[in-house]
């Protein structure tokens, strides 16, 4: 089924037309990439420094590895919330290819419909009702092809915003969906220990703790250890928060991908029906027993079921790459992504 959806979709794509790995080898060059990497480096830099420090206490040790692990962390998760915004304006443009295909389709099939009402009127099987009724359906069909092609205009321009590259068609996404394998949710909310809201409330906790147990009742105030003390359950209470607020957050990408899944299978599934139903008609024509009007109104049934297949491929990728994004963990089977 993937090669079909496919097969339907290339005549929108041109031999210099831009391609999704192109697109998405400009993810490093988005301003919160390049923000996450010059913060990154500026932490190692300062990590070495403070360990090159004989005099570095264990404050500022452990707060310099924090940065690190933390500015890693969010460059990771820069890099796939990079993708998936690219990912989107890319099939966004590839929608939008496909919407103006599909509404240049419907403005020829209203057009012939004309025809066909003024030929029944001229031979009186017809009345000047359905000729002004085809009329008005072409119009409405001319204004769906033009708002098509201005829907073309802004995804190209939306896409060239995300990449910078100049864009004047894309090729349909060379990508496998059966072949992600989506991990059980468990095992997902098992790692959220590296997500960067978590890592950074955790680190706010050992940070706490280690404040508590540089202060002794020989120097330190029994009001400063108090105080302490009372960092560490706000850090403990900000911890568990930072981990309830990723796992409701998590569970509804999770559902939202499961979702999209079950509907890209029913998409692919009326799809299939509306191929068959077209082969039968095809058939019908070629006997004879139908006017090839309704053939190619079968025909147009079946690019509708085609684009729907094509929108619901591209919903299940988003949703994939916004649950990567989401949980900063990458996904087996999303490869270049």
């Amino acid at each position: 089924m993937k090669v079909l959806i496919l097969s339907l979709a290339l005549s929108m794509a041109t031999a210099s037309a831009l391609t999704l790995p192109e697109a998405l080898a400009r993810a490093e060059g988005r301003v919160a990439v390049v923000n996450a990497q010059l913060d990154y480096d500026d932490g190692r830099r300062a990590l070495a420094r403070s360990q090159a420090d004989p005099l570095a206490l264990r404050l500022e040790l452990l707060q310099a590895e924090q940065r690190v692990a933390l500015a890693e962390a969010q460059l990771e998760q820069a890099r796939y919330q990079a993708f998936a915004e690219i990912a989107q304006g890319y099939t966004q443009v590839l929608e939008a290819q496909f919407q103006h295909e599909l509404a240049q389709a419907g403005r020829d099939l209203n057009a012939q419909a004309l025809e066909i009402a003024r030929i029944r009127l001229e031979r009186g099987s017809g009345t000047s009702l359905d000729v002004q009724d085809a009329e008005t359906n072409l119009k409405d069909a001319d204004q769906n092809v033009d708002a098509a092609r201005q829907g073309v205009e802004l995804a190209h321009n939306n896409l060239q915003g995300l990449t910078g590259l100049e864009v004047d068609s894309a090729e349909p996404v060379p990508f496998d969906l059966d072949a992600v394998a989506l991990p059980p949710l468990d095992d997902m909310l098992a790692r959220l220990s590296a997500h960067p809201s978590l890592l950074q409330a955790n680190q706010g906790l050992e940070l706490a703790r280690l404040g508590r147990d540089l202060l002794d009742p020989s120097y330190a105030s029994r009001a400063q250890i108090e105080a302490a003390e009372l960092q560490i359950e706000q850090a403990q209470g900000g911890t568990k928060e930072a981990q309830r607020g990723l796992e409701l957050q998590l569970r509804s990408l999770y559902n939202s991908t499961v979702t999209a899944r079950q509907s890209l299978v029913i998409a692919r599934e009326s799809l299939a029906n509306a191929q068959e139903r077209e082969q039968i008609e095809r058939q019908r024509l070629e006997a004879g027993l139908i006017a090839e009007i309704s053939y190619r109104q079968t025909r147009f049934v079946t690019l509708q079921a085609a684009f729907a297949a094509v929108r619901a491929e591209h919903g299940h990728l988003r949703a994939l790459l916004d649950l990567q994004a989401g949980a900063v963990t990458p996904l087996g089977g999303l490869d270049g992504f």
